[in-house]
């Protein structure tokens, strides 16, 4: 699956919830998606990050080899809100049921940096 085949996924099914992915790349088997929130307030929206980490998980049965994921969060207006990372071996090891999916949330969330 390539950069502009799993944008497309991922914007069909993130627009409906307020994300609005700006960039997505794949450098170094690192995936890297920007992408704009909706969502008032400040910070990243954990919501939307299980809706995105979803997202890419349900890929996985579509043919995505899960990889490093990076994501940076912005507004609307384009203020930066934060970021968040998932690991591919998380993912991996979600997708053979060796982490659930609360540890894997946990985990993600963890990883938040708020700008």
């Amino acid at each position: 699956m390539d950069d502009s085949d799993l944008r497309e996924r991922l914007e069909q099914r993130l627009m409906s919830h307020g994300v609005y992915v700006t960039d997505l790349a794949t450098d170094d088997a690192t995936l890297r998606i920007e992408y704009e929130t909706a969502s008032s307030g400040e910070g990243v929206p954990h919501r939307e990050v299980g809706r995105v980490l979803n997202r890419l998980l349900a890929l996985q049965d579509e043919g995505w080899d899960p990889i490093d994921v990076r994501a940076d969060v912005s507004s609307i207006e384009e203020d930066p809100r934060g970021a968040w990372r998932a690991d591919a071996e998380w993912l991996a090891a979600h997708a053979r049921g060796d982490l659930s999916d609360v540890d894997l949330s946990q985990r993600v969330i963890d990883t938040i940096e708020e700008a």
